[in-house]
């Protein structure tokens, strides 16, 4: 009997939620979310809806904080779960991306870059990993709240954490798939695409460093494709504009079933093992394992992902798990009220909570600009 807990049900958890209710080799679904007035009603809207399709597996809801990581880890050394779908954050600064602000304001947000937001992510995944090292469960763990930066800091900080991300490097494997599939007309049979990316591939695209390999019947074609086009086809997606959860779910989900399941899956996964970015990969049988293109080993992969990093304004990820910002980005934040330029495990409740104050302060002034 399969159980796979999810922490976290709300814009990307929630979708994770409807595809798991309809998946086949799921047979229990633990959900927990902190707020009490929409965790119930998704998990059972998942549940009754999934009946449509032929599924009625066992599911129960629970209204915890991972603030509470003694509660947590009660709960999880008593559900005993095979994996965890992790997607909770302290806030999401979707409202921020579309309001009004001075712009000089959104300015320096631009330059701050999405990495500043990495203490709201951080924090969760932190509190969940210690849940589970205290219940003593082997379970693993796909963490879909910024992998990239995220999960090697866990590693880092507890010399483990999540065995996968989601989203990010697999989204624009998919964009890479349709476009070869539906313009130049590939069979999907015939096609392999290798790519090694992060997180800032997808938001700033090709100028990012990443390294990508096409081949079609075995034969390398990477250089009759243009990547920005793949990327953009057939319309830029206006990300800032569109919920667009339902993709990194489905990259998460994805990934737990590969995971729960016996059979190899050659895919792409965002920070596998704690590694910085994304990888092609293999999966089955809850391990995962770089499936590298040739000519570019180990090494060489992950230090393209850490030069990547630095468009998402990661300078490096320190031994201990600490996260050091680059100068320009640090230097932004600390315009807007926030420093020191690195972010400590010690430090995550502190800087969470600045963020949220600034995170109200400027959409409290939405509006009083055009």
């Amino acid at each position: 009997m399969s159980t796979i807990l999810l922490s976290g049900v709300g814009a990307l958890g929630s979708w994770a939620l409807e595809l798991l209710a309809r998946a086949d080799g799921v047979d229990r679904i633990i959900t927990l979310k902190r707020r009490p007035w929409d965790g119930p009603s998704r998990t059972n809207l998942a549940m009754i809806g999934a009946v449509f399709q032929g599924h009625t597996k066992a599911w129960e809801h629970h209204e915890i904080d991972l603030a509470d990581v003694d509660l947590v880890t009660k709960l999880i050394a008593a559900a005993r779960p095979d994996a965890i779908l992790h997607s909770a954050t302290v806030q999401s600064p979707r409202r921020l991306m579309n309001a009004r602000v001075d712009p000089a304001i959104r300015a320096l947000l631009k330059e701050a870059t999405f990495g500043m937001w990495l203490p709201w992510h951080l924090l969760p995944a932190s509190r969940l990993t210690q849940a589970i090292d205290a219940a003593g469960v082997d379970t693993v763990v796909v963490n879909a709240a910024f992998p990239d930066v995220v999960n090697p800091a866990l590693l880092g900080r507890y010399g483990h954490g999540p065995i996968a991300g989601a989203g990010n490097v697999e989204i624009c494997v998919a964009q890479i798939i349709r476009y070869m599939v539906d313009v130049a007309g590939i069979d999907l049979h015939d096609l392999d695409v290798s790519l090694i990316g992060s997180h800032a591939l997808l938001s700033y695209g090709a100028e990012v460093p990443h390294h990508l390999r096409l081949t079609v019947g075995g034969h390398d074609v990477t250089d009759e494709h243009d990547l920005t086009a793949m990327l953009h086809w057939p319309k830029p997606i206006e990300w800032s504009r569109v919920d667009e959860f339902s993709l990194f779910a489905a990259s998460a989900v994805k990934n737990v079933l590969a995971l729960l399941g016996d059979d190899e899956v050659r895919t792409h996964v965002s920070a596998p093992e704690g590694l910085p970015g994304g990888y092609p990969v293999r999966i089955a049988s809850g391990r995962v394992e770089l499936d590298l293109p040739d000519g570019i080993d180990r090494n060489a992969a992950v230090d393209l992902n850490t030069r990547a990093a630095r468009w998402d304004g990661i300078e490096r990820i320190e031994d201990d798990g600490t996260v050091v910002y680059t100068d320009a980005a640090a230097g932004a934040m600390a315009e807007l009220g926030l420093a020191p330029p690195t972010v400590r495990f010690d430090d995550l409740p502190d800087r969470a909570a600045a963020l949220s104050e600034l995170y109200e302060r400027l959409t409290h002034l939405e509006g009083t600009h055009a």
